[in-house]
């Protein structure tokens, strides 16, 4: 997820061979993922299988820069160090998941470990008994020869083009299925896999790959308009804070809603890992408010930040941007939804206007949309 600050170098906050493109122009090349992360994660996961582990073997999988993306990511929202990750990693090779202490106080340490005992550490335990799977599903993606579609999808639903080269990683090991951090995109088969084992989620099929792939590309490109438009602005530190929350939420909602429900909040409706954190937004919203309310009016500490947003974490933001972006896209259509993501200081009264339209009975105050739709322009550039 992203936080306050920039977010086109940090993203938050959903795949393997892909090409590598630059969309400001029409040559596509090719480029292999780097996929020696998972390969070495896949020998260890065997010699715990095989009780024939060595310190070696992890050493090199915490070393590998695949590990530093799964970590880097859970950092985006949480707070895991690498001394926590070896742990959980040592103790799934035995077969169990250990108990993690917070690295240190607040909301953000806490849903790290929440992570590593409630995810990292059950898939691990699971791939350790499933290697034969995961060795058939990572040749799998090896093959497909589709993903190249993912660029040209994120294409569609970004409100400008922009140049993107992204590096491409397939590993094993983390708590969210993709992501993107600065230009890296990663696809986790592990997490995927083991999700899908429990009903959790869908498994990942070629359309799925496509998608995946774009969801974190159009991060990557959206991040690049927001920076700027965030430059062409004068924000307090109370605005600030209040566009880093709008920011997670469009980042998040937009390409959920575009590109995984295919502009559908139906399609949404049936993805088991989508599905809750839906029936949530209700509740989502009036805390939405709560927090931008907040937030304009101090800012808020990071804590009581971290505390306050806490409940948007994994799935909260795609649901509750998706659902705000759908009621837009029903009035005003696809360039309507394109307008607010080219400023999302738009949303609250865009929304507003279109609420008839959504599945959730709810308006923001207007006094508090209209505040939001001027934020950073008395002393804008």
């Amino acid at each position: 997820m992203c936080l306050p600050g920039k977010i086109g170098t940090k993203l938050l906050l959903p795949i393997i061979p892909l090409a590598f493109v630059l969309l400001a122009g029409p040559a596509v090349a090719q480029n292999a993922p780097d996929s020696s992360q998972a390969e070495a994660m896949l020998e260890l996961l065997r010699s715990c299988r095989d009780n024939n582990v060595t310190v070696a073997a992890i050493d090199r999988v915490i070393s590998l820069p695949g590990t530093a993306l799964v970590v880097q990511q859970q950092n985006i929202s949480r707070r895991v160090t690498m001394q926590q990750y070896r742990e959980v990693l040592r103790a799934a090779c035995l077969g169990r998941v250990v108990e993690v202490k917070p690295a240190e106080a607040g909301a953000r340490a806490e849903k790290g470990v929440t992570g590593l005992m409630q995810d990292v550490g059950p898939s691990l335990v699971w791939g350790r008994d499933h290697v034969a799977l995961l060795e058939s599903q990572l040749a799998e993606l090896r093959r497909n020869r589709v993903i190249g579609d993912a660029i040209p999808l994120a294409r569609k639903y970004l409100p400008e083009q922009v140049p993107l080269a992204p590096k491409l990683y397939v590993v094993m090991g983390g708590r969210a299925g993709a992501a993107a951090i600065d230009d890296q995109l990663y696809f986790d088969v592990l997490i995927s896999a083991w999700r899908n084992s429990r009903g959790a989620a869908a498994a990942v099929s070629p359309a799925g790959v496509v998608e995946f792939f774009a969801h974190e590309t159009h991060h990557l490109g959206y991040g690049q308009i927001l920076d700027r438009k965030r430059d062409s602005l004068a924000l307090t530190p109370a605005e600030a804070q209040a566009w880093g929350f709008l920011v997670a939420t469009m980042m998040e909602g937009s390409a959920t809603l575009l590109i995984n429900g295919h502009e559908k909040l139906d399609d949404l409706e049936r993805q088991p890992d989508v599905r809750p954190y839906l029936a949530k937004v209700p509740e989502m919203l009036p805390a939405m408010q709560n927090i931008l309310r907040d937030a304009l009016k101090g800012p808020m500490t990071d804590e009581s930040y971290a505390e306050a947003s806490s409940a948007f974490f994994d799935m909260g933001y795609h649901a509750t941007g998706a659902v705000l972006l759908a009621a837009i896209e029903k009035k005003r259509g696809l360039g309507g939804v394109m307008e607010v993501m080219a400023d999302p200081r738009r949303l609250l009264a865009a929304y507003n206007d279109c609420a008839s339209e959504s599945t959730v009975a709810f308006k923001f105050d207007p006094a508090l949309a209209e505040q939001v739709a001027h934020m950073g322009e008395s002393k804008a550039k």
